[in-house]
């Protein structure tokens, strides 16, 4: 099942506003949650002590800080408890389908593009429709088109808060040790492609050092195989199914093309992380990796080298779409406090808690997006934002795959690369494998 993105036309102002913005004084660094103002979430509170869960992936950091706007939240509703329940973005859904399934699951959830046909599919969202007549809400400075996968008619199950590509963190300290430009520096130059990226990474490899040029696993883990390779699949012109979603297409020379780059990178030019292999991007040990926007807010710790962002590759085919991730909150409907759980929900969608988030996640609302607090982090700098973060959007953007049947799909599609990480079958041999084994999951 193919999305594309229909709101390139109400991104055009938020884009020049955000462009124009690159002349203008950075703004400091966002608010701790204490300085979220308290507009429109405050409603009137029973009096019975009660908990709220929310659901969410990330690492422990992560968990600290939505667990300090919690307390906020509580200091504007002093009747309601925060819960913040950490779960593996690797293992999200399949986690949250037992939850929901037991009746333990949280009140408001986090979902990606993925899980909300399954979810949706299997009525346990529940129907948010009155948040569009909240005046205070200001549900019209959300980006229409994100809802696409949210909506059943014209009942809406969860609200976007994070939209945007994928990007290639780099170490700028080992482009400059080796001489080489960066990607930033080739992309604006217009000539970072994939045979460049190829070699870029094999020439950052040191074996003698543990140095690898490039992961595209890092994002997700190596469970993540389409986070990781959707977005080249496309640009090389395969598909993982047809527009219905009954036929499995990656079996092609298009898609065998991607695999076998993949594979040379792995095992012929050694360039790429090995799978299993944990190393991670603030290791310096990884001169490339592909991220979500959000690890910045990590990357900014790191003390030991330089680094920045850039778009992926520009792909041969010039006009394919670029993978965009989008994550939403939803309340659950079996939730015992439904009215509070909304509260919530709307608590982190305002306009006030996404602006201060703009240095984790590219919001949904485009009174943020037109605002200072998009340039103004510091670090990416303001031109890797500009180029690897705001210019996709002036091109046709696409949701990552779903399918009402994605869990099992995943899972299996998971075993099968297992063939091409032990070398017991070509790409070509798994391509051919994973169209027999997928192909009665789309019935």
């Amino acid at each position: 099942m193919r999305k594309h993105i229909t709101l390139l036309a109400t991104l055009s102002i938020s884009l020049a506003s955000l462009l124009s913005a690159c002349g203008s004084t950075d703004s400091k660094a966002s608010p701790s949650p204490s300085a979220v103002p308290t507009t429109s979430q405050k409603a009137a509170e029973p009096a019975k002590p009660m908990t709220l869960k929310l659901s969410l992936w990330g690492d422990d950091t992560r968990k600290k800080l939505y667990e300090e706007y919690g307390k906020k939240f509580t200091a504007l509703h002093p009747n309601i408890n925060v819960e913040i329940m950490l779960i593996p973005s690797a293992e999200y859904q399949q986690k949250m389908s037992i939850l929901l399934a037991s009746k333990q699951g949280p009140d408001v959830a986090w979902f990606t593009e993925r899980a909300y046909p399954q979810f949706l599919g299997a009525d346990q969202l529940l129907d948010l429709s009155e948040i569009k007549n909240d005046a205070n809400y200001n549900f019209n400075d959300m980006l229409p088109g994100t809802f696409d996968l949210l909506k059943k008619g014209d009942k809406v199950y969860g609200v976007p808060f994070a939209i945007g590509p994928k990007v290639l963190f780099f170490n700028k300290t080992l482009f400059k040790e080796k001489g080489l430009k960066t990607p930033l520096e080739l992309s604006q130059e217009g000539k970072w492609d994939y045979p460049t990226m190829v070699s870029t990474a094999k020439a950052l490899t040191d074996s003698s050092k543990g140095i690898y040029g490039l992961n595209l696993f890092e994002s997700g883990g190596w469970k993540a195989w389409v986070d990781a390779l959707v977005e080249t699949f496309w640009g090389f012109g395969a598909e993982l199914f047809n527009q219905e979603g009954t036929k499995f297409l990656l079996n092609s020379p298009q898609g065998e093309q991607v695999m076998q780059m993949y594979y040379d990178m792995l095992y012929k030019d050694q360039s790429h992380l090995k799978p299993g292999d944990q190393t991670t991007f603030d290791t310096g040990k990884v001169a490339m990796v592909r991220e979500v926007y959000s690890y910045s807010a990590k990357a900014r710790n790191i003390k030991d080298f330089e680094w920045d962002i850039a778009p992926m590759p520009t792909p041969p085919i010039k006009d394919a779409p670029a993978a965009v991730g989008m994550a939403g909150y939803s309340v659950i409907k079996s939730t015992e406090h439904p009215k509070e759980a909304l509260e919530l929900l709307k608590y982190f969608t305002s306009a006030d808690v996404e602006k201060e988030l703009t240095q984790f996640y590219l919001p949904n609302r485009k009174s943020v997006l037109e605002s200072d607090a998009i340039l103004g982090v510091g670090k990416p700098s303001k031109e890797a934002i500009k180029t690897a973060l705001i210019s996709p959007f002036s091109k046709t953007l696409r949701f990552q795959p779903s399918h009402p049947n994605w869990q099992q799909i995943d899972v299996k599609m998971q075993t099968l690369f297992d063939f091409l990480y032990s070398k017991t079958a070509t790409p070509k041999q798994v391509l051919e494998k994973m169209e027999q084994d997928i192909t009665p999951l789309l019935k």
